[in-house]
């Protein structure tokens, strides 16, 4: 450990062990708590609080990704701390909507926070580092493994006072946080979905079986108990509002305008469009709502 330790702060990483300074109270009494955290970023996890889990599938729908979004975008607004994954789909998603709200996110990791998984996400990774932490119970090295993903799980939902499954398949890792979740006495709520999709037949069965559902952002912050989200106010100098003021434009169109990639422009215009500012009418055009 003291080796860990030692790497450990050469990368700027720290770390807090079970009932001492800076451990998080809500992992104290669920069954099997780390024995240490290491932690990168602005915040240490005891700070984490109030937190709510949002988590689903990997291989998900647009629909999902702008679903797991927008809650995440409420709930940040509202004051919460948004917990997820980092992986590829839902979990990605979710911590980008907590970083446009403005709250702290908090990424738990299957692997030392030195071993970046998946690699794609090491931007996005940075920007949760810091505006809040990057957590793992595993020491600078140890490389994601196909166990220490549902070990991790543990962690997402104990930080939680509840978890939103957005998408996600009946055998899945996402329905292994769920049963994590129900073990720890934490609430579940589930997105309903596409009842032709397998990657939402997991989700759809939590309802079934008495999850709540969320209908919408607003009123899962509302059965959660915390207050109504702050209007965002998007800086009158953004180039994407600029160019969309009085007109109907294409992401194409804005990506030739602006000399940005179009995936950068697609981004762009996502988060605009869950912010309500930009809407997407027929025939792939953009305008301000």
């Amino acid at each position: 450990m003291e080796r860990a330790l030692s790497v450990s702060s050469q990368l700027g990483i720290r770390a807090v062990f079970y009932s001492g300074e800076g451990y998080p109270e809500q992992l104290l009494d669920i069954p099997d708590p780390p024995a240490v955290l290491f932690y990168r970023g602005k915040f240490p996890p005891s700070e984490l609080f109030p937190a709510i889990a949002v988590i689903g599938s990997r291989r998900c729908s647009l629909y999902g990704r702008k679903t797991a979004r927008k809650i995440s975008l409420e709930l940040s607004r509202s004051g919460v701390c948004v917990v997820s994954g980092l992986a590829r789909g839902i979990d990605g998603e979710a911590h980008r909507g907590a970083l446009d709200g403005g709250s702290p996110t908090a990424a738990v990791m299957g692997g030392g926070l030195d071993m970046m998984y998946p690699p794609e996400h090491g931007s996005l990774a940075e920007r949760v580092a810091e505006h809040g932490c990057l957590i793992s119970e595993y020491p600078p090295g140890v490389k994601p493994a196909r166990y220490t993903f549902p070990e991790r799980n543990r962690i997402i939902s104990g930080l939680s006072k509840a978890v939103v499954v957005v998408e996600a398949g009946e055998r899945s890792g996402t329905m292994i946080t769920v049963a994590t979740a129900l073990d720890q006495g934490r609430d579940v709520f589930a997105v309903p979905g596409d009842i032709t999709r397998s990657s939402t037949r997991g989700s759809n069965r939590l309802l079934r079986d008495g999850a709540g559902i969320v209908l919408s952002p607003e009123e899962l912050v509302e059965e959660l108990g915390f207050n109504s989200p702050v209007v965002y106010a998007a800086p009158v100098s953004d180039p994407v509002l600029a160019s969309l003021a009085g007109k109907h434009i294409t992401a194409q169109q804005l990506s030739l305008d602006l000399k940005q990639d179009t995936s950068t422009i697609n981004s762009r215009l996502l988060e605009l469009e869950l912010q309500g500012l930009v809407i997407r009418i027929p025939g792939g055009f953009y305008t301000l709502v």
